[in-house]
């Protein structure tokens, strides 16, 4: 099922379209208040029912480590820094792994472990639009 959310506020204005359940990806697209665009793309999820179950895990825990750690995070995570968070058994990292100056556009990886076995996964393909 694909889905879509907005925002629009001082911040400038957020557009996200995607599909996913387990696995899926989207777009996000980005205003700021100065009139700059940047797009991302990003795809990834986690593992399946089963394997979180055995952890004693859902995928809402996941998701919701996700959101938890994005917004502890707010500015410094998803773009162009790396960062790790730690809460517990949780482990939040995002590594930059490829920059290209000349046109600019970067790769990242996303990733959360949980006793320090993967869990969750996205990579993202972040460009300023112009």
């Amino acid at each position: 099922e694909l889905a879509t959310s907005d925002y629009e506020g001082p911040e400038g204005k957020y557009h996200d379209e995607y599909a996913a359940d387990l696995n899926g990806g989207g777009q996000e697209l980005i205003v700021t208040p100065r009139g700059e665009k940047a797009t991302r793309v990003y795809a990834g999820g986690t593992l399946t029912k089963e394997e979180l179950e055995k952890m004693g895990l859902t995928k809402k825990d996941v998701i919701g480590k996700l959101v938890l750690f994005v917004n502890q995070l707010g500015d410094k995570t998803r773009l162009d820094e790396e960062a790790e968070v730690f809460e517990g058994d949780w482990k939040y990292t995002y590594k930059v792994m490829k920059v290209v100056e000349e046109i600019p556009v970067s790769v990242g990886e996303e990733e959360i472990r949980y006793n320090d076995k993967l869990v969750f996964v996205h990579y993202h393909i972040i460009s300023p639009v112009k």
